[in-house]
């Protein structure tokens, strides 16, 4: 291992020019789009009720690398608030849906796109945390389906806690 990473890494090695019919493009990046409707349900603390739906306004995908990738709702932060509210399910895509198509770090994704997500991530939404500006992180399970038309969200923690966002562009 150490022996390849010194030869990526050494320098003076000339690399032979790829065509650019041989570029495939970047596998990581962004997209995003505002959301016409948007029901973001989050889990309470213990123990007290579960509040009401919140909303966002706009979709972000994060592609990390070819297969891994996090749904990101967004609620944009007013005058008055520190941060955006945000709940971001990560996953890897599953069977049979492809990865985004990445070129300088702008992506398209190839409908439909469906996520086995592995874990969930809240700022802002639920717990009142946001007035602390605090970012829960936590393990789940569950799955999102976007295709062009609607994006659905659902995850349930170890502990029996689930969030639910229903989207549409």
């Amino acid at each position: 291992m150490r022996a390849a990473l010194s030869l990526l890494l050494a320098p003076g090695l000339h690399w032979a020019p790829v065509g650019a019919s041989e570029l495939s493009g970047d596998d990581f990046g962004r997209w995003e789009r505002p959301l016409r409707r948007c029901s973001v349900i989050t889990p309470s603390g213990t123990g007290r009720p579960v509040p009401p739906p919140a909303s966002c306004r706009l979709l972000r995908l994060d592609q990390q690398m070819e297969g891994l990738l996090s749904v990101r709702f967004l609620q944009p932060g007013g005058d008055n608030a520190f941060l955006d509210r945000q709940l971001v399910f990560a996953g890897v895509l599953a069977e049979g849906s492809a990865a985004m198509a990445c070129r300088r770090s702008r992506c398209e994704p190839r409908w439909p796109v469906r996520l086995r997500v592995s874990a969930v991530g809240q700022a802002g939404f639920g717990d009142g945390e946001a007035a602390l500006g605090l970012t829960r992180a936590e393990l789940a399970s569950g799955q999102c389906l976007l295709d062009e038309r609607a994006f659905r969200c659902e995850a349930t923690g170890p502990d029996g806690r689930q969030w639910r966002v229903d989207a549409a562009p």
